[in-house]
Order: C-alpha cells, then structure tokens, then sequence
C-alpha cells in the first residue's frame, strides 16, 4: 500500500470572465506567494486582500509551524471552517461565497491551507463598522433590522446544535444599506456539541456578542435582542437563569482582559 508523502487537494470555484483572478489563484503554492493588503496576521494564521478584475477577494492562509506545529495533529481549521461556511449556506444563513480552497498535507499531517472568499460590497464587520459609522447604531429601524436578523441566525445555529465558539463582533459582516444584510464570516472552530455541553457553549456564544454590545448598546435593545433570539415576547425563570449566566461569564471574561493588559 503506498502512502503520498506530499498531497494537495486544491478547488477553485471563480467567475467565468475573471482572467486576472485566474492568474492569480492559478495554483496552491501560487496563493502563498501573493501579496496584498494585511487583513490579520499572526504566526499560525494570516489574512490578505487582494482586489482583482473589479472585485475584492480575501485570502486566509493556515500554516502547522513555529510553536503552532503541533496543530498539524489537531482538527484540520481550514477544513472545517471550509465544511461550516457551506454549513450556515445550507441553514440559510449568509456567508462570503468561496472561491477557492486548498489544504496541504505531509505524510498525513496537515501543513498549509487556504481558504479564499469573494468580498461583499458595502459590508464592514460589526466591531469596525462600530468606529467608522456609529450614527448607524443611533437608527433604531437599521439597528433593530440587524439585531432581529442575527439574533435568527444564532438561534437557527444553536437549536440545531452547533456553537459557533468565537462569535465576536469582527466575525459578522453587515452591509451599510437602508436594509442591512448580516454575514457569518471566519469559523474554524464551531462545531456540533452533545447535549450536555451545549449549554457551555450558547452561554459562551451570547456573553461574545455582549461583550461589546454592554457599552454599545442600551440594555433594552440588548433585551430586545435575546427575545429575538429566543423567539417569544417575554422572559421565562429560564431566560432570566440563562441571562444571569451569560452576564457573570461576561463579567469574567472582561475582568480577565483588564488583568492581562
């Protein structure tokens, strides 16, 4: 039986007249040698965008090195937040189109990756979005169309068992138009969760969002959210334990950043 020392699945899904993109994301080792505007950068994970026959095109590369090396015997990221992305579309729940995807593999283990996402027009995550267009957060018919189509896409989430696990600010996208469109975006580390630890994991999820929603915005707005979230009209001995819950795990997790910095 022979064993591939070096394989490379490597899909591209690109437009039909898009010749420079072709060029571009022609091949795998191509996509590592590309240049472009930092999006993220980090030792294990970077992210760029590069604009190209009129679009924008984001590049997230995955690599097992440095002290991130024993990654390579872990959960394969760019795998699933390949499998969660086309996930949340079969949900319903918009997501970035994907445009190219790869993942190279050593004698098994998994050693670079890439995932390519088409950018959308006039979308800016939650967290920028909040600096560079806070008067969007002062209309009550924008805001309230946001919080309303997010809170149903959480929902839709968790009631089918899968946490997201970093649901902050910055991984949803929402268009600036008079009827806002909300996106999930970077997933690589959700999953389903059995029973038992899901509960962990939607208190996890709701105490991310309102993280930077406490200081952003009001308390009943906030509320309105969670009875979105939880499809009913007013809160239940339940709803008021669970809150309770996300609110200490907040807490918690606010304190913890204030120590460390």
């Amino acid at each position: 039986m022979k064993c591939a020392l070096n394989t490379i699945e490597w899909k591209l899904d690109l437009p039909q007249n898009g010749a420079i993109v072709k060029e571009l994301f022609t091949s795998f080792q191509k996509v590592f040698e590309l240049s472009g505007k930092t999006v993220s950068a980090g030792e294990f994970c970077n992210a760029i965008m590069v604009c190209a026959d009129g679009r924008d095109y984001y590049v997230k590369r995955y690599q097992a090195r440095g002290k991130y090396r024993w990654k390579a015997f872990r959960r394969c990221q760019p795998a699933t937040e390949y499998r969660n992305y086309a996930y949340f579309a079969r949900l319903g729940i918009p997501v970035p189109k994907i445009v190219g995807y790869g993942i190279q593999r050593v004698m098994g283990l998994f050693r670079r990756g890439v995932i390519i996402t088409e950018g959308i027009p006039n979308a800016t995550d939650l967290e920028t979005l909040l600096s560079t267009h806070p008067e969007l957060f002062r209309d009550r018919s924008w805001l309230f169309k946001v919080l309303r189509l997010l809170a149903g896409y959480v929902r839709c989430l968790h009631e089918d068992g899968f946490a997201h696990k970093d649901l902050k600010w910055r991984n949803i996208l929402i268009t600036t138009t008079k009827n806002p469109q909300v996106f999930l975006i970077d997933c690589p580390s959700g999953s389903y969760e059995m029973p038992l630890r899901r509960k962990y994991f939607i208190v996890k999820d709701l105490a991310s969002l309102d993280k930077t929603a406490f200081q952003n915005i009001s308390q009943t707005n906030r509320l309105r959210f969670y009875l979105w979230y939880r499809n009913q009209n007013k809160l239940t001995p339940q709803d008021k334990e669970l809150i309770a819950k996300i609110i200490a795990r907040r807490r918690r997790r606010t304190l913890n950043n204030v120590k460390l910095s």
